[in-house]
């Protein structure tokens, strides 16, 4: 009998309602994260907006706050199945609603914004009104209850992710310098996969390609370094965090192919720009592509990798 029920295989773990409404909001949260931030992007070069008004800080914050939220759920699933269901309230569609409004008045000081005379206070008030947008909109998505729960759960955890959100954001600017030599190699293998389906590709200067009247630059923003670097870095975090469940010589060899796998996913992610931008739409290719395909190819990468790799590099 104790053989026989040794060989029993074990029950599937079902997922809590509460986990399935977490993830469920932060698809959610994340759509609205990014359609936000392409309303916002529409204007925020015209009239030097994002430099007169020092908003050029936040430029990378996005791509640091996604990768963290994959991390987060990644490392901490099995507590976040323990949490309760909590129902939609109307306060947290005032919540929302009043993100809506925040992103309506910053839509209009970009507007008008050389109108706006430029001073201390009014610095940190768009700064603010900025930042409140996206507090409001979190919490019109998850739920006033829940946020408080979730912080006082958390809070060690968040602290960590602060931290290590801090230490990536100020080491991005050290690596800064190899992006050229990633955007050479970007241009290089994307023209390859691009003759190699008989498509005709013409270059120009050092970093120019174009395919059928559709011209980009392999710039900074197509070499890969932002999500390559967080990669790096959440890579390490949670090696750091599971020290002692992983096996350290599996998380070392791995590391490389890892780097590379990211690396690679963004020259899938340039080739299909070049596509997309050279025979559906320019302007949806240098628009919403652009910003955010990186990102949403990333995070696939990133969740795709640990996914199949996570079991595979504990003891």
């Amino acid at each position: 009998m104790k053989n026989k029920e040794r060989l029993k295989p074990k029950p599937k773990i079902k997922l809590e309602k509460g986990f399935k409404s977490f993830i469920f909001r932060t698809v959610i949260f994340v759509l609205l994260f990014m359609a936000f931030s392409y309303i916002i992007g529409t204007q925020i070069f015209n009239y030097n907006f994002i430099e007169v008004w020092k908003i050029s800080i936040y430029t990378r914050i996005g791509y640091i706050l996604l990768f963290s939220i994959v991390g987060f759920i990644l490392l901490y699933r099995k507590r976040l199945t323990e949490f309760s269901r909590y129902k939609y309230r109307s306060r947290d569609a005032l919540m929302f609603m009043t993100s809506l409004t925040c992103l309506v008045a910053f839509y209009i000081v970009e507007l008008y914004s050389p109108t706006i005379p430029f001073n201390l206070v009014n610095l940190l008030a768009v700064h603010a009104l900025g930042i409140l947008i996206f507090v409001f909109l979190a919490l019109g998505v998850y739920g006033v209850s829940f946020s408080k729960h979730f912080l006082v759960k958390f809070k060690k955890e968040l602290f960590y992710f602060l931290i290590f959100a801090i230490i990536t954001y100020s080491f991005m600017n050290l690596v800064w310098s190899l992006w050229p030599y990633l955007s050479l190699g970007v241009l290089e293998a994307t023209k390859f996969m691009l003759k190699t389906i008989g498509i005709n590709v013409a270059t120009f200067g050092t970093d120019g390609i174009t395919v059928n009247g559709f011209s980009v630059i392999i710039a900074e923003a197509c070499s890969g370094i932002y999500s390559i670097f967080i990669f790096t870095a959440l890579y390490l975090f949670i090696v750091f965090i599971d020290w002692n469940k992983l096996n350290k010589k599996k998380a070392a060899a791995l590391f490389i192919p890892a780097i590379l796998g990211a690396f690679a996913f963004n020259i899938i992610r340039v080739f299909t720009l070049m596509l997309v931008g050279a025979y559906i739409s320019r302007n949806l290719a240098l628009g919403m592509y652009h910003s955010y395909s990186g990102m949403l190819f990333f995070l696939l990468y990133f969740v795709l990798f640990w996914g199949l790799l996570y079991k595979y590099m504990k003891k």
